[in-house]
């Protein structure tokens, strides 16, 4: 398979605020913490790295599920992102943990099993597992409803 790209653009607005675009469309205005100088009520550029995380884990195992037959009602991903601040020279990712909620069709646990297959099949093709290796900490977790 070829090489993929994926754009995104900030455009700086004001003060500390940045608009995001991808396709053409603005999603977000984000600013930096509070603690950093940025407004209350925006979200940070870490916040949306951590939405994007949750929305390729998601991707993954909808994928993953679709080839297993695998009946979905529901499924959420949490991505709790962990960054250790040692100055504005220093900003390192720590930890990633994955917390995905699946509600299915039937819950069976036939079902369940092949649910955490999917899950454990998505865990290992993680994009940002094989980017990362094992310098940054990710784990993940299934729960059902």
């Amino acid at each position: 398979m070829p090489e993929m790209n994926f754009e995104g653009i900030a455009t700086w607005v004001s003060g500390v605020e940045c608009e995001l675009t991808v396709k053409g469309k603005k999603i977000a205005t984000v600013s930096p913490p509070p603690a950093f100088g940025g407004k209350e009520g925006y979200c940070a550029p870490e916040d949306i790295f951590a939405a994007a995380l949750a929305s390729c884990m998601n991707t993954l195992f909808l994928l993953i599920a679709k080839n297993s037959n695998l009946g979905l009602q529901k499924l959420e991903t949490k991505a709790d992102v962990k960054m250790s601040i040692e100055g504005l020279e220093k900003l390192i990712f720590t930890n990633v943990h994955f917390k995905m909620n699946v509600k299915l069709e039937k819950d069976e646990e036939h079902e369940r099993k092949k649910a955490e297959k999917v899950h454990q099949m998505a865990q290992k093709i993680c994009p940002l597992r094989q980017s990362w290796g094992e310098n940054v900490p990710i784990s993940f977790e299934l729960t059902f409803q």
